[in-house]
């Protein structure tokens, strides 16, 4: 009997052992969830960007930007000159090397601070690196596709006379270059059939946002916060294990998605609506590359992967929600078509790919949780490897005094 009554004692200091510290990490999740920003996209580029008949949209100068969302807070103001990054002259400064950077939402880093930007980082790199006095322009806009790149460029980029243009590519930059819309937005479209191509929209119609109603009170999560908390953090690692343990019951599979057509641009073969696709980079690309040189400065392609390019965890997942396999689709596709263009073109070209992958780890991500885009940690891992670029390969050096 005593040794009944000691086992029973000690299967309930076991159960209590593992109950307690249970409770309490749920009861901290809890807290944590309460305090936790949105994730979801709440338009806040309408509070910053202005109507351009040009290029259909660009920063307000002096706007003050905020993002709140779950993977980060962030907080800038736009300078005089409607970019990002400290207010810079036209004329560049004697014995002064500078880059202009051309991009997207990767590039103006509205998920981080102004020191943690690749722009910022690279600049002190140069500087570093070179010896000399260094400048790298911020020219990122959110939502800019290629041929918004060109057009800022055209009109407004080459007035800094930067030695080096760096144009980064990302792959949903692709297929908004023969559309008038990107999403809700109006965008300009290229008409190649002379050159220099023209905006063949131009005016670019003018964003209309329709009335936002104040969301009502979200309905309180009524599951464990600890259960949710260990499927995020499996479905991360392996999409695969997630979706066996769903096989036992323990949640449902992930949801399998429709396959849109930034994952289309990934198929093997590809479909042949993308044709036109491709030819509207090649010829945005071609036609940036002689405004540059007639610039007397040199053209870079820079490509930015996508996470599950480089992740493999996040390719799993990709896998698991859109159907994909080996098949039928190709992590490289697009990287490979972009650095064939590029050699045709005779354009120097830098993949990012490899060293994201290098420096990507579980513990250690270049990109965000939940939001595509890098951390900060990947804009200095960008940032590294675009000043290796433009030293090693001496596409940059300092003026001779």
């Amino acid at each position: 009997m005593t040794r009944l009554r000691s086992a029973v004692g000690n299967l309930i200091l076991l159960a209590f052992g593992l109950a307690l510290p249970l409770l309490l990490a749920e009861g901290v999740l809890r807290v944590l969830a309460r305090n936790e920003p949105g994730g979801k996209e709440q338009v806040e580029r309408n509070t910053y960007t202005e109507y351009d008949p040009v290029l259909g949209w660009r920063k307000k100068p002096g706007a003050l930007v905020r993002y709140v969302r779950r993977d980060y807070r962030s907080e800038f103001t736009i300078n005089a000159q409607g970019l990002r990054g400290p207010l810079r002259p036209h004329e560049k400064p004697p014995q002064t090397v500078r880059v202009l950077a051309l991009g997207d939402s990767f590039l103006e880093a509205f998920m981080v601070s102004e020191a943690e930007t690749l722009a910022a980082q690279l600049e002190g790199q140069l500087q570093g690196r070179l010896g000399c006095r260094a400048e790298v322009i911020n020219g990122g806009t959110v939502g800019y596709s290629t041929d918004q790149e060109y057009l800022f460029y055209r009109d407004e980029g080459h007035r800094y006379s930067p030695d080096v243009v760096i144009l980064f590519t990302y792959h949903n930059d692709l297929p908004f270059l023969i559309r008038e819309r990107y999403y809700a937005f109006p965008k300009p479209r290229l008409n190649f059939d002379e050159s220099p191509p023209r905006v063949e929209n131009e005016p670019v119609p003018a964003y209309v946002p329709e009335p936002i109603s104040a969301p009502g009170p979200e309905a309180p999560f009524q599951g464990s916060h600890l259960l949710e908390f260990v499927k995020d953090r499996i479905e991360r690692s392996s999409a695969r294990t997630y979706n066996r343990l769903a096989s036992f019951g323990l949640w449902e599979p992930l949801r399998q998605l429709p396959q849109n057509e930034e994952i289309n641009l990934y198929r093997v073969p590809p479909f042949g609506h993308f044709n036109s696709v491709w030819s509207a980079y090649t010829w945005t690309v071609e036609s940036l590359n002689r405004l540059v040189e007639r610039g007397n400065a040199k053209l870079i392609v820079a490509y930015i992967p996508s996470r599950m390019e480089v992740s493999d965890s996040d390719y799993e997942v990709t896998e698991a929600r859109y159907g994909v396999d080996a098949s039928n689709f190709a992590r490289t596709a697009v990287r490979d078509r972009v650095a064939e263009i590029t050699e045709k073109l005779g354009i120097a070209f830098l993949d990012l790919t490899p060293v994201l992958r290098e420096h990507a780890s579980l513990l250690k991500p270049v990109y965000f949780a939940t939001d595509s885009h890098w951390n900060a940690r990947g804009q200095a891992v960008a940032a590294e490897a675009a000043a290796a670029f433009l030293t090693q390969g001496r596409s940059l050096s300092c003026p001779s005094r």
